[in-house]
């Protein structure tokens, strides 16, 4: 019988515990569950686990209590704290009989070995995205079992299977690998120079879906006129720095002093593999970045930002002509107030069709019209 991605997670989670004490992998008592036990009985049978009491495993699981009661039993002083006690029972091994000492599951060389290089699944006990089995599976198919980080290897595989098979909808406030992989290696291993390049991808396409809905969207960014919004502008922007860069950026900015061109160039690097924007863009939303972490007037940078969206990835503002002429066709009312106006209402039917059609009376219709002239409520 095989030994699967649970069963694994089993032995990390009860190795070097007391036989009767097994646990679930949040920490609860297991109290002989099925399933903790059968894969218990499936590691034993592997020959990843077994159980010993020998005294220089199983003594360090007897309570201070427990230790200083051997230790009186057979009249040997019991002051001190756990390793002294522990010691003195050692010194004294040859004169105390019948020890009564706990079987603790312990790993094989082989189980020392299959620990080691399954540590990865520890990181996917609670994950929502990554179910433990798909991790254990990416790594036994597609990653290199011998690389360093195979949680980020994992998150990589992850997000670039989804990225190139066009399953990757963007959400600038979250996105599951991204921000896995930048908590990873900022909080995790401190690996400051890949937490950037993967903030910058982040911010990239962030960048990208702002973008996409500027130019297709008429109702986000834009006035009734048709020109853009600067607070609304703004706003987004400051959403995407905020939520995944803002503390990479400090960091760039305060504690390794780059300048401005050097972040605009490694923003360029990181995101090669994916960005098709124009270098003048990059440059002056990088800017603008900066000016925001930095908590400087933003107001130049916007502009200049602004100034660039508007050349090219802005909508037309003759669509926003022909959308006002067309909704200015239309008075929207309901049939409650219809009801008031007494109004008659003729219904024609299309004899070829069947599509029905609803004719409102003249005398309603001016009615509706001058009060939507002079803006009074329906």
């Amino acid at each position: 019988m095989s030994v699967n991605a649970r069963d694994l997670l089993v032995l990390h989670t009860n190795v070097n515990r007391l036989v009767g004490e097994e646990i679930f992998a949040n920490k609860c008592l297991a109290n002989n569950d099925v399933q903790i036990m059968n894969s218990i009985k499936k590691l034993i049978e592997a020959e990843l686990l077994t159980t010993t009491n020998d005294f220089e495993v199983s003594i360090y699981k007897k309570t201070r209590p427990e230790l200083q009661s051997i230790l009186k039993s057979f009249g040997i002083k019991t002051t001190g704290n756990k390793p002294d006690l522990i010691k003195r029972i050692d010194d004294n091994f040859h004169i105390i009989n019948n020890l009564d000492l706990p079987y603790v599951y312990i790993p094989t060389k082989k189980g020392e070995e299959i620990l080691k290089k399954t540590e990865y699944l520890t990181s996917f006990i609670y994950s929502y995205k990554i179910s433990l089995e798909r991790a254990y599976y990416m790594v036994e198919n597609y990653i290199d079992e011998n690389c360093d980080d195979k949680v980020a290897e994992i998150y990589k595989f992850e997000f670039q299977r989804r990225y190139e098979n066009g399953e990757f909808n963007f959400n600038d406030l979250y996105d599951f690998e991204l921000n896995a992989l930048i908590e990873h290696y900022t909080k995790k291993v401190k690996d400051y120079g890949n937490a950037r390049k993967y903030s910058n991808i982040y911010l990239y396409l962030a960048l990208k879906g702002f973008l996409e809905k500027l130019m297709n969207d008429m109702y986000s960014y834009y006035d009734n006129n048709g020109d853009i919004n600067l607070n609304k502008i703004q706003n987004a922007l400051n959403i995407m720095i905020n939520h995944r860069a803002s503390d990479i950026y400090e960091r760039l900015i305060y504690n390794e002093n780059l300048s401005n061109n050097i972040m605009i160039e490694l923003f360029k690097k990181d995101t090669q593999d994916y960005s098709d924007l124009e270098e003048q863009l990059i440059e002056k939303f990088i800017n603008y970045v900066v000016s925001y972490v930095k908590k400087e007037s933003r107001s130049n940078t916007l502009i200049e930002l602004s100034k660039m969206l508007e050349k090219g990835y802005t909508i037309d503002k003759e669509k926003f002509k022909k959308e006002d002429e067309y909704l200015s066709r239309y008075i929207i009312t309901d049939i409650n107030y219809l009801k008031n106006l007494e109004s008659k209402i003729n219904v024609a039917i299309d004899s070829r069709s069947g599509e029905i059609h609803l004719i409102l009376d003249d005398d309603s219709l001016d009615i509706l019209i001058q009060n939507q002239k002079y803006g009074n409520e329906f």
